[in-house]
């Protein structure tokens, strides 16, 4: 019971339930690990959501309703514009992909024509190696 009631003095309000230390170390590594993700894989929308979970720093300084209020909607516009640019990008993605099998598909089928028109051609050298002129 006595650690159950320290952790709760340890708590500042329903907004910040992490300890400013905790959150702090929460924040750094998770922006890290957007950045890492932003630079392998080059979509803004990493960005975004390391904004979004840097924002809730906050809530460590200011609990009013009003800062509340304006963090949720800062939330919201950046999660729903992290979503748009991911989808927008996953389909450029994936129609980058088409286009690039599309173009090794082809050069597939050159290699095989140019293979079979070789083929064809020393047949026909063998063939008339073994005629007979007169």
């Amino acid at each position: 019971m006595q650690i159950l009631a320290q952790e709760a003095e340890k708590l500042q309000n329903v907004y910040t339930p992490l300890p400013l230390g905790v959150h702090f170390v929460f924040c750094v590594i998770a922006t890290l690990l957007y950045l890492v993700q932003f630079y392998r894989k080059g979509s803004y929308h990493y960005l975004l959501l390391m904004i979004a979970v840097d924002a809730t720093i906050i809530t460590q300084f200011w609990t009013s309703a009003a800062a509340i209020a304006a963090l949720g909607l800062c939330e919201a516009a950046l999660l729903v514009a992290a979503a748009v640019i991911s989808f927008r990008y996953s389909r450029a993605l994936k129609k980058l992909n088409a286009e690039k099998l599309a173009a090794q598909e082809q050069e597939a089928e050159k290699a095989k024509s140019v293979q079979k028109a070789e083929s064809e051609k020393d047949s026909k050298l063998v063939d008339n190696a073994f005629d007979d002129e007169e």
